[in-house]
């Protein structure tokens, strides 16, 4: 330090600022290519351990199917990871091997209470611990989103087991919770678990597609209301932002019409929309890509289902994209009008 503090006189610099900055500098992250490979090798690592401790209580301790002990040793596992990632974060492999830990602990204590209950619930409920955990932890937001993503994609399975063709509608109520989760953020940061909330849900209405073709395109009214209820909410809170009659009439014209074609197109298209309009409201350019894609993808399904003419598939598409067309020229012509003088 005295060095630094010559160093700093002779120029005329602020000794206090520059050993901030050098200390700012030893804490830098990793690049990301660095970061990739390590978290790689963590999570190749946490996999080969698991494999290990499988033969070890396959071979030593005669266990052939997970139960109370593969449970248990889950939550040890998570926990150790949970300290190591408290204690440890600033290591990128570090950090990044005890994420696959503790999601892998995760799995372990749903699998082992799910098989030894004999039942979904069991494990969902299983979960929702370690969920509760990995928000509170702070540290990082991926083992959020994980974990999560997890206790999610049980109880979506338990409730799919139980009530089956209703899945989706179910699978609606996380919608809200995220948007409103990301809306009005509380004191803890758990962006990342509203994540989870809208992106899982997606993601098993498009298991569902697959696995039963025509689930979700003439059922889940249900689903869809909430869909739409939730871009009502979205379109209004951007609304009251307008200032002039006309921006608002058009922007209503524009909700209506957007509203009527998603009415028009599978459920989860209503659900991508919502997306749509979250990402313009947050201005995140992730939910935007993830809305696209999944808008995209619903699009694509309906035009590929056997339960409709061609011709009616057609119609309903030139329809709603005559409608979006005519909003977009619409809200075109309006802000043209804004620049001329």
């Amino acid at each position: 330090m005295t060095a630094l503090t010559e160093f700093c006189a002779r120029l005329g610099l602020d000794s206090i600022a520059a050993a901030a900055a050098l200390a700012a500098g030893a804490d830098d992250d990793a690049p990301w290519y660095m970061q990739a490979v390590l978290g790689i090798g963590a999570w190749v690592t946490a996999i080969a351990a698991l494999l290990f401790v499988w033969a070890v209580l396959y071979f030593i301790f005669d266990i052939d199917e997970p139960d109370v002990i593969v449970a248990g040793l889950g939550a040890v596992l998570f926990a150790a990871a949970l300290w190591l990632l408290q204690v440890r974060a600033e290591g990128a492999f570090t950090a990044h091997g005890a994420i696959a830990f503790a999601t892998a602990g995760t799995i372990l204590a749903a699998i082992g209470i799910g098989v030894s209950e004999d039942s979904l619930w069991s494990a969902a409920a299983a979960t929702l611990p370690f969920a509760a955990a990995a928000v509170w932890q702070q540290r990082s937001p991926l083992l959020q989103f994980l974990v999560v993503s997890v206790a999610l994609v049980v109880s979506v399975a338990a409730a799919w087991d139980e009530w089956g063709r209703v899945v989706t509608d179910i699978t609606a109520i996380a919608l809200p919770a995220g948007v409103a989760l990301l809306l009005y953020p509380p004191r803890r940061d758990v962006r990342a678990a509203a994540l989870a909330l809208l992106v899982v849900p997606e993601l098993a209405t498009i298991v569902a597609l697959d696995l039963d073709p025509g689930m979700t395109l003439w059922h889940g009214w249900p689903a869809r209301a909430i869909h739409l209820a939730v871009f009502a909410a979205l379109f209004h809170l951007n609304w009251r932002r307008l200032v002039t009659t006309r921006a608002r009439l058009l922007a209503l014209a524009g909700g209506v019409l957007a509203i009527a074609s998603a009415a028009l197109l599978p459920s989860g298209s209503a659900a991508a929309l919502s997306l749509l309009l979250l990402a313009y409201t947050l201005g995140s350019r992730m939910l935007a890509v993830l809305g696209a894609l999944a808008e995209i993808y619903f699009i694509w399904e309906f035009y590929a289902d056997l339960q409709s003419t061609l011709l009616t598939k057609s119609i309903i598409l030139m329809s709603v994209g005559a409608a979006l067309l005519l909003c977009y020229g619409l809200f075109a012509l309006d802000q043209r009008r804004k620049v001329e003088p």
